[in-house]
């Protein structure tokens, strides 16, 4: 059977998104027009080479939903495609409105699809009067809205935000077959404790209070270790925490998980302080129990995490939860348990089952 044909828009094509599409490109031809690379935000993907054919734009993230020539590239390849995807967000919009008038003048069967979080949210997390009626905009005249997690789903329907014959889910994952290629799941280290940091080194992580709660262990647990996977505006932080204590270790940005497995082997948990997404995932993957600080915006991949049974979400004083991190470190059994527990929602959240749901989401009748 011949290969549908999809136009994916994507202002950042980071090497999460190459690597997961590298392998739906299996079961349809993908065309990418992509927004200029931000190296200076963290974001790294040498050596992750994309399977699908990319037009990059000569536009960063901020300004590339309002760029004529963004428009000229979409406009120039949407004939002959069975889909597009765009991502809801109030950036987007300019370039819904270009799609959905090239689809009414030129391609009435043409889909629009998306794959995203529950609704839109503005700075303060609270949904604005606009909010809602972008997102209930966005809900009524794209064809397919993939979720990023089952309860997403669920929950949209349940609130009457969508029509349930347009409601899909695909739980958000990393490319869990590149981790099974370099790693086997290994119980914590039975002596000394470590943590590990892994994401971009941006304020929403809350670098500085990563260190703080380093400092803070490590008053307890003198021979605990931090180590740090990443980069980006923050690493001044990272630089003047080194200089004080060698029991810090910043490896940069790291891609490869090759190069990561090792890290996370000799690794006790996973601390991301801010906010926190797909690397819960990447934990997951390793088997590792993730900690994390509450908050009101953090990705929908937080309800992977069971509080007390694979990870903490941590809503005490800072003295509490210092105690409460302590106690997990101190106590092999119970972080072998967390960790097993891990291991086991690491393996639903497969790369597999991510293509498999994002093909079937598109290929239902």
């Amino acid at each position: 059977m011949e290969k549908k044909q999809i136009l994916w828009i994507l202002p950042n094509y980071n090497f999460y998104n190459i690597q997961r599409l590298n392998l739906l490109n299996s079961f349809f031809d993908i065309l990418v027009i992509a927004g200029k690379r931000n190296d200076k935000l963290g974001f790294k993907s040498e050596n992750v080479v994309s399977k699908s054919e990319v037009i990059y734009a000569n536009k960063h993230k901020e300004s590339f939903g309002r760029s004529f020539q963004v428009v000229k590239l979409i406009v120039n390849n949407l004939k002959g495609k069975d889909f597009i995807y765009l991502a809801v967000e109030k950036k987007n919009f300019f370039l819904l409105l270009i799609v959905l008038l090239y689809r009414f003048f030129f391609n009435s069967k043409l889909q629009i699809f998306s794959y995203n979080h529950l609704s839109l949210k503005s700075g303060n997390s609270h949904m604005t009067n606009i909010n809602k009626w972008l997102t209930k905009f966005y809900f009524k005249k794209l064809d397919r809205i993939i979720f990023y997690t089952q309860e997403s789903c669920e929950l949209a329907i349940e609130r009457k935000m969508i029509d349930a014959r347009k409601a899909y889910w695909a739980n958000n994952t990393i490319d869990t077959i590149e981790v099974k290629k370099h790693y086997s799941f290994v119980s914590p280290p039975s002596k000394i404790s470590s943590i590990l940091f892994i994401g971009r080194l941006i304020s929403s992580k809350r670098i500085a209070d990563l260190i703080k709660y380093f400092d803070a262990l490590s008053q307890t647990l003198p021979d605990l270790k931090l180590e740090i996977i990443g980069d980006g505006p923050d690493r001044t932080i990272v630089e003047e925490a080194i200089i004080k204590n060698n029991n810090i270790i910043w490896h940069g940005a790291i891609i490869d998980e090759v190069l990561i497995a090792p890290i996370m082997s000799r690794n006790s948990v996973v601390f991301i302080p801010g906010l926190s997404g797909l690397s819960i995932n990447h934990a997951f993957a390793y088997g590792r129990a993730y900690i994390t600080l509450e908050a009101d915006k953090h990705g929908p991949e937080i309800s992977y995490i069971k509080h007390g049974e694979n990870g903490y979400i941590l809503d005490g004083d800072f003295e509490e939860n210092i105690i409460k991190f302590s106690n997990l470190l101190q106590d092999k059994e119970k972080l072998n348990a967390f960790c097993l527990n891990a291991k086991s929602k690491g393996e639903d959240l497969s790369v597999e089952k991510w293509v498999e749901q994002i093909k079937s989401s598109l290929l239902h009748e």
